[in-house]
């Protein structure tokens, strides 16, 4: 707990300073937020303070060719059906979606995409390739997604100076987020970071191009949670259809062997 206390410590002082330089350094937010190293930066201070304590929870596992291709399968449909219903929410109460074309940005699309991916995994070391691990091993997949969700989303600390309403929602919105990578991940046997890191990635693009949540909009971030919590269902009653059919092959193999 120590341990897990002093890494949220640094983390958030990290992503404070590292706030504080951006505008110095002349990095423009819309390519990416320097405060997104602020995870990694947390787990490179307990690696060096506590090398064999964090080892056996640090599970970023970069090999790409051992990740489970239903998983990829899994978190792109997921992805579209959490767009999918928030389009369809907007259209059913008559608002508009504010679509943002790539060429419209300040800055070259495909930079933004290299940028977002490589912001998304300097989060991702730390929330979904430390901290996950680390609380899962001792409460379990499921409240140890919603405890780093909370944590994941109070530490966006801008978000409270759109009021307490959006900053609730915002939280609501980054546990159900919490709760799909939590399941994700929750038998990858590999390629952890690259699962987490796109879709991260793929998500902050999809709401950069079509949503203005970051505007203090209630509509917008109240939509995205709710489907974000659709879709955490989704992973998780599938994550227990899959439990269970392994389940049931295990114990048929075992009275095939008996028989």
């Amino acid at each position: 707990m120590v341990i897990i206390l002093f890494y949220y410590l640094i983390t958030s002082i990290a992503s404070l300073i590292l706030g504080m330089i951006q505008p110095i350094l002349g990095i423009p937010g819309v390519v990416i937020q320097v405060t997104q190293f602020g995870p990694a930066l947390g787990v490179l201070a307990i690696l060096l303070l506590w090398p064999r304590v964090i080892r056996p929870f640090l599970t970023p596992d970069i090999r790409f060719w051992r990740l489970q291709p239903h998983k990829i399968i899994v978190a792109g449909t997921v992805l579209i059906v959490t767009f999918a219903a928030a389009w369809l929410w907007y259209s059913i109460t008559g608002h508009s979606v504010t679509y943002t074309s790539p060429s419209s940005l300040s800055h070259p699309f495909w930079l933004i995409i290299i940028a977002q991916f490589v912001g998304a995994a300097g989060e991702e070391i730390g929330w979904r390739c430390f901290l996950q691990p680390a609380l899962q091993s001792r409460i379990g997949v499921l409240p140890a997604s919603v405890i780093v969700g909370i944590l994941w989303g109070i530490w966006h600390v801008g978000v409270f100076a759109e009021g307490w309403g959006y900053a609730l929602l915002f939280i609501l919105f980054a546990v159900f987020l919490s709760i799909i990578l939590g399941e994700l991940l929750s038998d990858a046997r590999g390629g952890r970071l690259l699962l987490a890191a796109s879709y991260h990635a793929l998500m902050n693009l999809g709401l950069l191009l079509w949503f203005n949540e970051e505007d203090g909009s209630l509509l917008a971030i109240g939509t995205l949670a709710t489907s974000c919590a659709i879709a955490a269902v989704m992973v998780m009653v599938h994550g227990r259809m899959k439990s269970v059919t392994q389940h049931a092959t295990i114990e048929a193999r075992a009275r095939s062997k008996n028989s």
